[in-house]
């Protein structure tokens, strides 16, 4: 029997192209990766790059395609994140292969999420 769900919004299973930088560093670059799942309070996201750290505050930015009588022609989602977990994922079919290495980043947001058309 699995764990009771603690989680206070349901996460959706929704694949938004996210970009991420973390906060605090001049000239950081941008890490690109894509959401697996969402809620109000925070997202999981799986990204090639392993830099991430639990503790570290991001800028996250989410890419909404255009949608019919939702958003006309599409947006973009940004705000801060702190890093809640960090996972290695690897692909099944080669895990031994390293370069098939992903990570799994859960964040919380710092505040909701705001629409930037």
């Amino acid at each position: 029997m699995g764990r009771p769900e603690r989680r206070k919004y349901k996460r959706l299973p929704i694949t938004l192209a996210l970009s991420s930088v973390k906060v605090g560093l001049a000239g950081e670059k941008s890490h690109k990766g894509y959401t697996v799942n969402v809620s109000p309070s925070g997202l999981y996201f799986e990204t090639p790059d392993g830099i991430f750290k639990c503790g570290n505050l991001l800028r996250i930015e989410l890419s909404i395609l255009p949608t019919t009588g939702v958003l006309e022609f599409g947006g973009r989602l940004s705000g801060f994140a702190s890093v809640l977990r960090t996972d290695n994922i690897r692909n099944s079919r080669t895990s031994n292969d390293l370069s098939s290495t992903r990570y799994g980043i859960a964040v919380e947001f710092c505040q909701p999420l705001k629409l930037c058309i």
